[in-house]
């Protein structure tokens, strides 16, 4: 792909960035320039004038420089202007190039999502740019909308506005505004509404500003302070992106670049001090399998005014102090359920794992509007034991109030799953979590909503996760610490014969712990009773379309006090096939290792030979498989290779076959060292995988006429 050339250079953009800073050129440069004509004075030689939309549009770029994008960002700004409140004025300009026909149609109606209790979205202008003018699109025509949700119902909203019909090489641009602020705790599903229980007098005193005339209901979460992750790559190319960030002069500011490099700038007079960042030529980002978030690969700024971590964990701790009263019937209900466990005289550990069992099982994931504190306040404990029913905040504010119930010295904490937290103080939170601290002064991380039906406290999939627990101390950001792959053990135990016609009979035990403790149950748990057999038949499809389940066993689902377990007897008929006076087949103990995502996250991916992001796979695993299958009497096997033994950093395997007359012995040995894999790393990674895939292909052959 041949990134766009500029007609203004970058040396002519770096110059018009300092004139900015320094007050000579009007401050939304994206939108002075886009409307600017060009003046036809005469200038110096090799001088060229600034960029108009017009000559952005041409000099981007068509199809033929971007053969895999449908449409290109050609300009993007977003200037936001923070006052002493914390309150947000974001202006931002987009401007688009349309390259094909596919590109008309996706982008015939454009989108912006807000949040009603935290901020409002402002469209003032929008155009389509064609052969050299404008088309002005009647923004009267805006469509405020309830935006779709699923899972979460907190009332989100969605404006939509129905272009023209586009043609190729049109450009679109928009110019917006904003007010307001955003929480990244469930962002994934809207922002928070605390800012309205802050009242004006509070505010006044926190930030001694003055509050203006609408804008109480945007006052931040925490009053006066703000918080920005802006990221500089996304799915399509980008031309030109920037950012610029204006702050009173008497906040001071952490930030970071991270993921790549940026231009920047800063500047200051006695009104403000301006942050600007700044990047041309983007690529799209690149898809692979198994990639970690987009914000932990890309090139991106995080800024925050807050001084501390220790600051914001505290600032949470108030914010939610008197979210987890007791009340007589959660009291009565912890008493009941320590009770029935037999652990109402037991060590503090054993009533919190029953206690987090009893959350997991009993409040259900579903998020309705319940007033004030969407976002960053977690909803009383009462409440939530009377609905049932929460997000992930909600969730884990019922297991605080149920462990201090059981006097335990319990706290919520946020962080962020999946991806990882930067040491800037910035609200990268996107789940809440329960922190328990013990007689020493250290904290045992408890997560109810990631443990409903599994056999553990904290869920392997966020081994690694960063948090930060809010205590009226103040705490730092914290880590979980790394799990290795014998944590999340799957157990596979075959023994079977193959009958003369070809037909395999057989019988498996899985047993799996930890992260492998709930995919087990989940095979079960997340089946309807009466198609529990049919679906463990659907987990064997790759041994055969045939198999008939004879015998199903498994652990009770919701019984934690021992690891997950599954024993199935079956037969397939024609498994092995009839090959002039012998048998040929395939290990099933190795196809059902490795040819279901379900059990081996590793194996199901086509691996390229060359990566560019980490592979991200949640959790570590160990698989350790042993089988021994029969042959009829009369039939012994052929001579059986061993595959070669893999020890690299991030991925181990060792296989091995041994016959003895009749009876043919399999085993392996898989590990995935990590849960996340640099491409530095990926090339061991990718050797034990392929070693193992290869020998699961092996084909195994018993002749007729052997010893019996």
């Amino acid at each position: 792909m041949r990134l766009a050339k500029h007609r203004w250079s970058t040396v002519v953009a770096a110059a018009v960035a300092t004139l900015l800073l320094a007050g000579a050129v009007p401050a939304f440069v994206g939108v002075a320039f886009a409307a600017a004509d060009q003046t036809g004075e005469e200038l110096p030689p090799g001088d060229v004038p600034p960029p108009t939309a017009f000559s952005r549009l041409d000099d981007a770029g068509d199809a033929d420089d971007f053969p895999d994008a449908d449409h290109i960002i050609v300009f993007d700004e977003t200037v936001n202007r923070v006052k002493p409140t914390g309150v947000t004025y974001g202006e931002s300009y987009l401007l688009t190039k349309i390259l094909t026909s596919d590109g008309c149609r996706d982008r015939s109606v454009l989108r912006w999502g807000y949040e009603p209790w935290s901020s409002e979205v402002e469209v003032r202008e929008v155009n389509v740019i064609r052969d050299g003018e404008r088309i002005p699109v009647d923004v009267a025509n805006v469509h405020d909308l309830p935006a779709p949700q699923s899972a979460i119902y907190w009332n989100s909203r969605i404006k939509t506005l129905q272009l023209p019909r586009l043609e190729v090489n049109d450009g679109v641009e928009v110019r917006l505004f904003r007010k307001g602020y955003s929480y990244a705790l469930l962002e994934d599903a809207g922002s928070g509404a605390g800012a309205a229980a802050t009242t004006s007098a509070a505010v006044a005193a926190t930030t001694n500003a003055a509050i203006d005339e609408g804008d109480e209901k945007y006052i931040p979460p925490m009053p006066g302070e703000y918080f920005d992750i802006v990221l500089f790559q996304g799915s399509v190319p980008i031309v030109e992106r920037r950012y610029e960030l204006v702050m009173p002069p008497d906040k001071r500011l952490h930030s970071e670049v991270y993921n790549g490099p940026l231009f920047s700038a800063t500047s200051y007079d006695a009104d403000a001090t301006t942050y600007s960042w700044w990047a041309f030529d983007v690529q799209a980002i690149n898809s692979e399998p198994r990639q970690p978030a987009a914000s932990d690969r890309v090139a991106k700024v995080v800024v925050a005014t807050v001084e501390s971590w220790e600051k914001k964990s505290r600032w949470f701790f108030d914010a939610n102090r008197n979210q987890f009263d007791v009340t007589p019937e959660i009291q009565a209900k912890v008493d009941e359920v320590l009770r029935e466990a037999g652990v109402a005289n037991g060590s503090e550990a054993e009533k919190a794992e029953v206690l987090v069992h009893w959350v997991a099982q009993n409040i259900r994931y579903s998020g309705q509007t319940m007033g004030e504190g969407e976002g960053f306040t977690l909803h009383p404990g009462d409440m939530i034991f009377e609905q049932r029913s929460g997000v992930c905040k909600d969730i884990a504010g019922m297991l605080i109030t149920m462990m201090r119930a059981a006097d335990m010295d319990s706290y919520a904490a946020m962080t962020m799953a999946g991806s990882r937290i930067e040491d800037v103080p910035a609200d990268q939170f996107n789940h809440c979590v329960c922190a328990l601290r013990k007689d020493d002064g250290c904290f045992e991380m408890y997560d109810p909503t990631w443990v409903p039906y599994q056999n553990d406290i904290w869920s392997q999939s966020e081994s690694e996760q960063h948090y930060l627990i809010g205590t009226p101390e103040g705490e730092p950001l914290s880590s979980m610490p790394y799990s290795p792959p014998e944590d999340s053990a799957l157990r596979i135990r075959h023994d079977a014969r193959i009958l003369e016609d070809g037909t395999l009979e057989g019988a498996f035990r899985l047993d799996g712990s930890r992260a492998l403790d709930s995919r087990l149950r989940g095979m079960v748990s997340m089946s309807r009773m009466e198609d529990v057999e049919d679906d463990i038949a659907y987990y064997l499809r790759e041994l055969g379309t045939a198999v008939e389940i004879e015998k199903l066993s498994h652990i009770v689902v919701d019984d934690f006090s021992e690891d997950a377990w599954i024993e199935i007897e079956y037969r397939i008929p024609g498994y092995a096939l009839v090959v002039e006076d012998g048998l040929e087949f395939e290990s099933p103990m190795m196809v059902l290792a490795t040819e279901n995502g379900w059990l081996c996250r590793s194996c199901v991916y086509d691996w390229g030979e060359e990566r560019e992001s980490d592979v991200f796979l949640w959790f570590t695993q160990l698989i350790d498989a042993e089988e021994t299958i029969r042959v009829p009497g009369g039939y012994s096997f052929d001579e059986v290779e061993t595959p070669d033994e893999i020890d690299e950093t991030y991925g181990y395997f060792k296989g091995d076959a041994q016959t003895d007359g009749r009876k043919l012995t399999v085993s392996e040995r898989f590990e995935a060292r990590r849960r996340q894999i640099p491409p530095d790393g990926y090339d061991g990674f990718k050797a034990a995988v392929d070693e193992m895939m290869d020998w699961a292909a092996t084909v195994y052959r018993a002749e007729k006429g052997g010893a019996s």
